[in-house]
């Protein structure tokens, strides 16, 4: 299994930050280390997530230090202007959010555009499926879409009812892997044993730095329990040899 965290909030708008986080990740044991690049009317339709927001040149420094690091980037896009940077810096692996999937930022149409650029490419693209129901692939099911199951609650508790949709084998069933937002460990170790090839779930320095707008600290990774998580599942890898 693949491991991708996302730094998406958890830099909380301090750039320095953003690298400590990619870095630590990948002592931890994380295979990716994934950036949103957000922006904040669009997906919200006011100014609140701003300070988050990236430049250019952020993006561009983020994309070398990990790759000095040693550490996958991803990232995601949510407007075309976006999509070119990545363009720019040679990056042909993409990430396209549920609520972009879904078209449901304000602008609607433009989800759409974005949605079918990307996917036209045929570049292998993740693709979150927070917001539709149960085995709904909206683009069909092509071999360069990685469909994510996923329950866009920041967190989802373990005894949420929409866990009932679960895939039990992920890959019979259209899923290539699990968007985590759960609280702990145990739905990405589920995830891994019936047959997630990828798991990604935020990754912060601490659990309790959770706010109003940046609510994925709680079901994050820290760098204990992404330690743990990737002994874990290197030991069933193990097991099921």
């Amino acid at each position: 299994m693949k491991i991708v965290v996302d730094l998406f909030n958890q830099h909380s708008g301090n750039f320095s930050e953003l690298k400590r986080l990619s870095s630590l990740a990948f002592i931890n044991g994380a295979d990716v280390a994934k950036i949103q690049i957000l922006n904040s009317e669009r997906i919200w339709g006011d100014k609140s997530r701003e300070y988050l927001e990236l430049d250019y040149y952020q993006v561009e420094e983020i994309f070398d230090h990990c790759k000095k690091v040693g550490i996958e980037f991803l990232a995601t896009v949510f407007t075309a202007e976006h999509l070119e940077w990545l363009d720019k810096l040679g990056i042909d692996k993409y990430k396209i959010a549920s609520v972009t999937s879904s078209f449901k930022t304000q602008s609607p149409e433009d989800d759409k555009a974005l949605c079918r650029e990307i996917i036209e490419r045929k570049k292998e693209t993740y693709l979150s499926l927070g917001f539709q129901s149960p085995n709904d692939f909206p683009f069909g099911l092509k071999s360069h879409i990685k469909y994510l199951f996923c329950i866009p609650k920041y967190p989802t508790l373990l005894d949420d009812e929409d866990l009932i949709n679960f895939p039990d084998k992920f890959s019979s069933q259209g899923y290539y892997g699990y968007s985590d937002h759960t609280l702990g460990l145990a739905a990405g170790i589920k995830a891994y044993m019936n047959g997630s090839q990828i798991i990604e779930k935020h990754f912060t320095f601490s659990n309790s730095y959770q706010k109003t707008n940046e609510k994925g600290h709680l079901c994050s990774f820290n760098p204990e329990s992404l330690r743990v998580f990737r002994k874990i599942i290197t030991e069933l890898s193990i097991l099921n040899q």
